[in-house]
């Protein structure tokens, strides 16, 4: 495939300010405390919060209450990826011993995927069910909903850094060093490429599927529209832009390589030659970023400890703002938009009422 580059976007310098913020802090409905740092985290439709730690368990909350109701040793040396699949009907997790994991809607571990001599660094469910991607080293794998292997990728140029279904479920993307592979379901899974030169480290696709969004190891964020191929590249980064998010409409997509969280307009126009929007609060390098599911409100997480609210289709001002006990790991809202949930490297969960 040919690549058609188009102009880039950059950030413009930003002082250093304190937060901007209406001064309205959150009073959280619950906080849990886990024995051990959350390293991953997913919320079902149902109302499952499902947390992985550190210490390598898997947690299962009730995000109305914050009850633990189930909580299972399931890997040794820690979780490193944690996803329900549409709807809540299964849970997946993976981890450095070489495991992945499937568990029913209640939790109950239903089947290990074993690949012993590596560790299993991402999954991710088809937007059906139908279909469990993971990943270790520079393989790919697609495993039934009943953890039947169904085929395997070719070796990547470079350790797969992560993977991600569109939204219909047509197409997996993975990335490593060299750019963006694209599989259909077999028999025939290959479908194209989207070369670049450098390392991809997080990718997010676009709720209609077609914008499909980078962050590189050379602290930018590249971007394809995937109908075309035509790219461009986001630049002026102080840090790799680990955490990417998309609004629920696809207008927004926010980026945190910096302490500042920057946000691109996708319009008509697109990002190309526009100054984006950028939210300044935080103290330290921004870690999480979650749009509500139904609305333009974004909240953020970072190594300062908060959580911060905000609105950026309409103001740069914060709307709200509370600390965790540690760097935030991850941030969730619930299906119906009724509640954020943050996790920390402490091990605290909390809860507050959108």
């Amino acid at each position: 495939m040919i690549q058609i580059p188009v102009r880039s976007a950059m950030i413009a310098n930003c002082s250093d300010n304190h937060l901007l913020t209406r001064d309205m802090h959150w009073t959280p409905d619950w906080t849990a405390h886990l024995s051990s740092d959350v390293t991953a985290m997913s919320i079902a439709g149902n109302g499952l919060v499902a947390v992985g730690t550190g210490s390598g368990a898997v947690t299962l909350l009730e995000a109305g209450s914050g009850s633990i109701l189930r909580s299972t040793l399931a890997h040794v040396g820690g979780v490193m990826s944690l996803e329900w699949s549409s709807g809540g009907r299964a849970l997946a997790s993976a981890g450095h011993d070489g495991r992945a994991c499937l568990y029913d809607a209640r939790g109950a571990e239903v089947a290990v995927l074993s690949r012993p001599s590596e560790a299993i660094e991402h999954v991710a469910w088809s937007p059906d069910g139908r279909w469990l991607a993971t990943a270790s080293g520079q393989v790919a794998r697609i495993w039934s909903a009943s953890g039947e292997l169904a085929w395997t990728t070719d070796a990547h140029e470079g350790a797969i850094t992560g993977l991600a279904w569109n939204p219909v479920g047509s197409e997996l993307a993975t990335i490593c060093f060299g750019g963006v592979q694209l599989f259909g379901i077999a028999p025939d899974p290959i479908t194209r490429r989207l070369p670049w030169r450098g390392s991809l480290i997080s990718l997010a696709w676009s709720p209609t599927g077609s914008v499909l969004a980078c962050g590189t190891q050379q602290r930018s964020v590249r971007f394809w529209r995937t109908a075309s191929g035509q790219n461009s590249e986001m630049l002026g980064f102080k840090a790799k832009p680990r955490a990417l998010a998309w609004s629920s409409t696809g207008e927004l997509l926010a980026t945190a390589g910096d302490k500042t969280v920057t946000v691109w307009v996708f319009d008509d126009a697109g990002p190309e030659g526009q100054s984006p929007i950028q939210l300044v609060g935080h103290d330290a390098l921004c870690t999480a970023l979650a749009f509500h599911p139904h609305s333009g409100c974004l909240a953020s997480g970072a190594d300062d400890m908060r959580v911060i609210l905000w609105d950026p289709s309409t103001s740069t001002v914060a709307i709200a703002h509370e600390r965790l006990n540690e760097t935030v790991t991850a941030l969730g809202w619930t299906s119906d938009g009724a509640r954020l949930v943050a996790a920390d490297a402490a091990g605290t969960v909390r809860s507050w009422a959108a």
